[in-house]
């Protein structure tokens, strides 16, 4: 399922944000900000509080141990990468002012801006990169998702201050990509013991506090490097109020009642006509496509492996299981398209033509199910508690593989536990999506190629 389909292709990339209203949410898939919509551009003013009302939250604090998601989490805002994205999602300068590849393609050399602070003071230099990217690299520290950004980074090397030079294990055309602010963000080196209190990092604004799924509370960094186009020093907010609201109807109402003044997405049955409805008191943006929910099989282990001779069959019989066009109906609103490929219609990388998976055909799967002698077998799906359309369409997958045969089982958990049981294998079936930029190479195959290196446990 592609979601978000663009209706309105309105863009707001981070420097516009940033601007505004002091935020980053580029490629945020529906989100409202209060205030009445003006032709034209207003001009800002310098001070106040954005309180944001966001859908989920980090897990930690240490921004190379988790993701700090750019659209959704606050932290996002306390740091910054070698490079940045635009609009449609391409590599632009960041820390990091140009950069340039060998012929092979096994070196890239970047040049730094000069002068660009740490929340400590620190100068972001040559030597902090080389620093943040062996720790991101360390198994022990830097997150799979992170880790796999830098996987074919074999030496980083500084020759000067201000010069980061970084040797390939293989020749890449998309490491540019991988080096944006996230996965692959700055923290202050000498900062790393109170990484997990404190974090400390290069970003618009200061971290004050955070209290998970309650409060986060973030102040401008008055050395942030990024001006507007007459010079003035951005951001132009005073500070930045995250606070957490996983229930969307929650969130929806929060925004309307005035309890918060953004909120980053809502539910398909309200996005559909929130626009509309309320235009004339909140500003709306719909994003490109930037998105596929799915199904993800355990291969490794369970019914569905690839080491048991009817997981492949099983799988079969699931995909016959499967209408896409309920799902589209009762869970997106009809919001989106049924995918055809990971790569949504308006993508430069989506196939044309391509041959989509098995056609819905409930008495097919029942067919498989009884060829691999599998009547009532048990099947474990599981999704994240922070995105209800991972878990609306997980109990309609339950429903329609229950009725063909399977005994299946549907657990919502917290994304800690959701964690553990991709490392450990203890599922069968994730429903789940993934977030991609403009090259699959840079981004989306890290999730689903075998050798991607993001997620091993889901292989």
């Amino acid at each position: 399922m592609a979601i978000d389909k663009t209706n309105q292709p309105n863009e707001l990339s981070r420097r516009a944000f940033l601007a505004s209203t002091g935020g980053a949410l580029a490629g945020a898939a529906s989100f409202g900000l209060a205030g009445n919509a003006h032709a034209g551009e207003p001009k800002p003013g310098r001070g106040g509080t954005v309180r944001f009302g966001t859908r989920s939250d980090a897990l930690g604090l240490d921004p190379h141990r988790n993701n700090m998601y750019y659209v959704s989490y606050p932290l996002a805002l306390t740091t910054q990468g070698l490079l940045d994205l635009t609009p449609s999602l391409e590599p632009t300068p960041g820390i990091a002012t140009e950069w340039s590849a060998s012929p092979d393609l096994m070196t890239y050399t970047f040049k730094l801006r000069q002068g660009v602070l740490f929340h400590n003071g620190r100068e972001v230099d040559a030597a902090a990169v080389k620093w943040n990217y062996e720790r991101i690299k360390n198994p022990k520290v830097g997150n799979g998702f992170a880790r796999s950004a830098l996987a074919n980074v074999k030496e980083i090397v500084a020759p000067d201050k201000y010069t980061v030079r970084l040797h390939l294990h293989q020749p890449s055309a998309v490491l540019p990509a991988n080096v944006t602010f996230y996965p692959c963000n700055l923290m202050a080196p000498d900062s790393e013991a109170q990484a997990d209190e404190h974090p400390i990092g290069c970003g618009p604004f200061k971290f004050v506090k955070w209290e998970r799924y309650a409060v986060t509370r973030l102040e401008r960094f008055e050395n942030y490097f990024e001006t507007d186009a007459e010079g003035n020093n951005l951001p132009y907010l005073e500070a930045i109020e995250g606070r957490p609201k996983q229930a969307d109807r929650v969130r929806l109402t929060a925004l309307r009642s005035g309890e918060v003044d953004l909120i980053d997405n809502m539910a398909y049955s309200d996005a559909a006509e929130f626009p509309t409805t309320y235009a004339g008191q909140f500003q709306t943006w719909d994003a490109p496509s930037l998105g596929t929910a799915h199904l993800t099989f355990n291969c490794d282990s369970g019914p569905f492996s690839n080491n048991t001779p009817e997981g492949k069959m099983l799988r079969q019989a699931v995909a016959h299981a499967t209408d896409h066009e309920a799902i589209h109906q009762a869970v997106f609103y009809k919001r989106g398209d049924i995918a055809t490929s990971f790569y949504a219609k308006h993508s430069p990388w989506y196939s044309e033509g391509v041959r989509p998976w098995p056609e819905y055909d409930p008495e097919k799967a029942k067919f498989l199910l009884k060829k691999a002698k599998a009547v009532g077998i048990q099947v474990d799906m599981m999704a994240n508690k922070s995105w209800p359309y991972m878990q609306q369409t997980g109990e309609l997958l339950q429903a329609m593989m229950t009725e063909v045969g399977f005994k299946a089982s549907f657990n919502i958990y917290d994304a800690v536990i959701i964690r553990q049981k991709r490392r450990s294998g203890e599922f069968h079936l994730e429903s789940e999506a993934a977030a991609y930029r403009f090259d699959p190479d840079g981004w989306f195959s890290r999730e689903i190629h075998s050798n991607g290196g993001a997620f091993p446990s889901f292989r």
